[in-house]
């Protein structure tokens, strides 16, 4: 008899014991669809929009020239900018732009870019306004960063002689001379820096000007400079731009002292308004050659 009892209790208890295991894998499955359901909300709620500013970084390398929009991206870029000479260095006093850029994305790490200025210029006698010259050029991602091999960008450009010369004595407006452009742009990441360096050569389209055949001299351009991701929503950049000019030629014969080196400091700030509008302050300081003292710019690039 004493058998039958503990028999019939150690069946109610291993019947206990199974419903109680049963009841606790039952509440840590309804645990974790509540755990899954509130990351789902979670990710919802920081879809596109948190995204978004999360690429202030990588919008203000495209902005800089050293990476290509995504496929099927477009950036729409309104700028102002003021430029001043000092009196001492010419008579070159006051430069007014306002440009409107437009950059594509199409894919297989191509982009196309054009830039049209309108520009005011003053001097210490006159001054002059009207459209400068128009700029457009395509880019290829040539190499992507891998390991310790940094990203390569390759770009050729032209600049369009649509700005109105100074030949004739008056204010110019634009260069005087089409340009033909190619560059090369090398980037690595060292988080949460990422370096970048250049190499550009230019050259302007000789021309006859008054019957007199006018070849100006080429050059070359060297950049160099870095990109903190200071948050999430803003960035930070400076670098280095310099160009050696060579000698231009007018009928043939060589302008002594014509060949000079351009060279200018840049730094600049760039941080996300919205999903699709930026703010980019950037300003350049003179080092050398015949540039203005400074130039501040304002550009509220939009993403479409």
């Amino acid at each position: 008899m004493r058998f039958f009892v503990f028999a019939a209790l150690a069946a109610a208890a291993a019947s206990a014991h199974g419903q109680s295991v049963e009841e606790l894998q039952r509440q840590i499955k309804e645990r974790d669809a509540k755990i899954q359901e509130l990351s789902a909300a979670l990710e919802g709620k920081a879809g596109p929009e948190d995204e978004e500013l999360a690429r202030a970084l990588e919008r203000t390398l495209v902005q800089q020239g050293v990476m290509v929009l995504p496929a099927g991206s477009f950036d729409l870029e309104p700028q102002l900018s003021y430029a001043h000479w000092d009196s001492d260095r010419g008579a070159l006093r006051d430069e007014w732009d306002a440009a409107l850029g437009f950059r594509a994305g199409f894919g297989r790490g191509w982009q196309l870019q054009v830039g049209v200025p309108y520009v005011h210029l003053s001097t210490a006698t006159d001054s002059a306004s009207g459209f400068g010259n128009v700029s457009l050029a395509v880019s290829k991602q040539i190499l992507p960063e891998e390991g310790a091999l940094p990203g390569l960008l390759a770009a050729v450009g032209w600049v369009a002689r649509t700005g109105r010369d100074g030949f004739d004595g008056n204010v110019p407006t634009g260069g005087g001379f089409n340009v033909l452009q190619a560059s090369a742009t090398a980037t690595k990441r060292a988080d949460p820096l990422v370096y970048f360096g250049g190499v550009s050569y230019s050259l302007p389209q000789a021309r006859d000007v008054s019957g007199i055949h006018v070849e100006p001299g080429n050059a070359l351009g060297l950049r160099g400079g870095a990109i903190l991701a200071a948050t999430p929503h803003a960035s930070v950049n400076a670098g280095l731009n310099v160009a050696f000019v060579g000698a231009s030629r007018v009928g043939g014969e060589r302008v002594s002292d014509s060949d000079t080196v351009f060279a200018a400091f840049q730094m600049g700030l760039s941080t996300v308004l919205t999903r699709r509008v930026m703010l980019n302050l950037s300003g350049e300081l003179r080092v050398s050659g015949p540039l203005p003292n400074f130039r501040l710019t304002v550009a509220f690039p939009v993403r479409f």
